[in-house]
């Protein structure tokens, strides 16, 4: 498989920065300046100062992004050590405040700031983008149309957002709510053709509803830039096995789509809105709940298709070198999503500031402190 060929990928992961009692820490200047000289372009800036955003080069496998990831946490967390500085990982931070964060000084989110106001400013999320490859453009548009199904599952599996300012929300991702506030988000629609996106997006230039195609933010998009489908529904995983299993699953769907095309067996493609209540499904219940199987017309729990899930992968894994990553799969079922363990932390009698301590120690790969 080339670098520039079909299914290489590119993982993108976003890190709250926190001080040492929890707290989200606008840092994100001086942390630059420190590891742009080890680790280059691979590190930016985000909205909020108390985010870094990370991402691999164009990778063969999703080992490679295994290790590019892995060397990328330690480094930052290296450089954060001395100031008393930690990263963290989940879809939200569990009790800070959004009015409390700064938004970086740049044009692109001064312009966002001032058109979208507080949506901008409450945006204190984290999420995992993944860049799956797939240079015809056409094909990219027929998978994009296909894929879509599988957004809900992937959103289930990777849940870290319950508790928002303090609050134990009830719900599982409660990242996607406040992500839904941003214009051009969710579910995207039926596109009948390349020519057609192109259309649409050069229509939205023409008429100032956006600059660039980088502003449609829908969970799944062919990306404006790159050669590539974008996933962007799922919040941030707090482990790494985490981020590189759910990769791993993206690039597997894309390949068995592709797959039953060359096959001449296509996936069928089901109503955005149907997709769509699956969604609000994944965001309440996570793990614990039921997806609606459209073809058979009825509820499946959640966990039966995740299993179902592996299946219908199963025959392009081994192709993709992806057998192990996928497979962590069935430790997620066991152990339950960030989410899940985060409301374990505050059942067994722990507070948010112990959920913090939760997600910094799995972000590098250890147990919660005793």
């Amino acid at each position: 498989m080339s670098r520039e060929g079909l299914l290489t990928i590119g993982v993108e992961e976003e890190y709250q920065i926190i001080d040492a009692s929890g707290q989200l820490h606008a840092h994100i200047d001086s942390l630059l300046a420190r590891a742009a000289p080890r680790l280059g372009d691979k590190v930016k800036r985000e909205m909020m100062q108390s985010v870094v955003e990370v991402g691999t080069t164009i990778c063969a496998n999703v080992g490679e992004a295994r290790d590019q990831l892995g060397e990328m946490r330690g480094t930052l967390a290296e450089l954060l050590q001395p100031e008393g500085l930690r990263i963290a990982c989940a879809g939200t931070h569990p009790f800070s405040s959004w009015q409390e964060q700064q938004i970086t000084d740049h044009e692109r989110y001064k312009m966002l700031e001032e058109e979208l106001q507080d949506v901008v400013r409450s945006l204190v999320i984290f999420g995992l983008h993944v860049h799956v490859a797939i240079p015809n453009p056409e094909l990219r548009i027929e998978v994009l149309n296909e894929a879509r199904y599988f957004l809900p599952h992937l959103l289930a599996l990777s849940t870290s957002s319950p508790f928002w300012m303090g609050r134990n929300t009830g719900l599982k991702s409660y990242r996607s709510v406040i992500w839904s506030n941003f214009p051009r988000t969710g579910i995207p629609p039926d596109i009948s053709s390349y020519d057609e996106y192109q259309n649409y997006v050069e229509l939205l230039v023409k008429t100032g509803s956006i600059d660039n195609g980088k502003k449609i933010w829908w969970d799944l998009r062919a990306h404006p830039t790159f050669p590539t489908l974008e996933f962007r529904v799922c919040d941030m995983p707090t482990r790494l096995e985490e981020t590189i299993c759910l990769a791993a699953l993206m690039q597997a769907i894309c390949a068995k789509l592709l797959q039953l095309r060359a096959r001449n067996l296509g996936f069928r493609k089901y109503m955005p809105a149907l997709i769509a209540e699956n969604k609000w499904r994944a965001i309440r219940y996570g793990l614990d709940g039921k997806l609606i199987d459209f073809g058979k017309q009825a509820e499946v729990p959640m966990r039966d298709l995740a299993v179902e899930l592996l299946e219908f992968v199963d025959d392009v894994v081994d192709d993709l070198g992806s057998r192990k990553a996928v497979a962590y799969l069935n430790t997620i079922l066991t152990e339950g999503t960030s989410a899940d363990r985060q409301l374990r932390v505050v059942k067994n009698g722990g507070d948010t500031r112990a959920v913090v301590e939760l997600l910094a120690a799995e972000t590098m790969g250890s147990t919660v402190p005793d």
